[in-house]
């Protein structure tokens, strides 16, 4: 079931040089639906990623609280949304390359920080097997914040 349209609306009106700091709001759509019980792949994703923006991104740009309450909420999601894509991921390119990507950058900041720096490594290899030039930056497209994220860095030649 792909994520609901205002969701979506609001990942993508908190991109671009007049966006928004809309994405906190996004993320309390996608949470709902998660804890309503949606388990979908898409919603995984999406929900993986504005957790980890939101906690690697200044407040200002996400629309987050500065609560400790908060942080600890967006780590939870994080290793929920994880835990769910993970037994799915050996075979799929992109699943590897979103989450790897983010430890990759950022492991340091996640909870269990040295498993993080590990994965960005393991994920790497294993992603690098199965798509060895890369990601097409296509694969994200009309996918939100999460989509225009995804497609700037793996636009990058011989990035991650």
């Amino acid at each position: 079931m792909p994520i609901p349209a205002e969701a979506l609306e609001l990942e993508n009106r908190s991109g671009g040089v007049h966006g928004e700091p809309t994405l906190a709001a996004a993320y309390d759509i996608l949470k709902r639906c998660w804890r309503g019980g949606d388990r979908d792949r898409e919603l995984a994703l999406h929900l993986f990623f504005i957790s980890w923006y939101g906690l690697v991104e200044p407040l200002h740009l996400t629309g987050f609280e500065n609560r400790l309450d908060m942080s600890e909420d967006l780590n939870e999601m994080l290793a929920e949304a994880h835990a769910y894509l993970e037994p799915r991921m050996s075979n799929d390119a992109e699943v590897l390359y979103v989450t790897g990507l983010a430890a990759h950058l950022f492991w340091f900041m996640f909870e269990d920080s040295e498993t993080w720096r590990q994965r960005s490594i393991d994920y790497r290899t294993r992603y690098r097997m199965l798509a060895p030039n890369g990601i097409d930056p296509a694969v994200f497209h009309n996918r939100g914040a999460y989509g225009r994220y995804y497609a700037h860095q793996a636009a990058v030649k011989n990035g991650y």
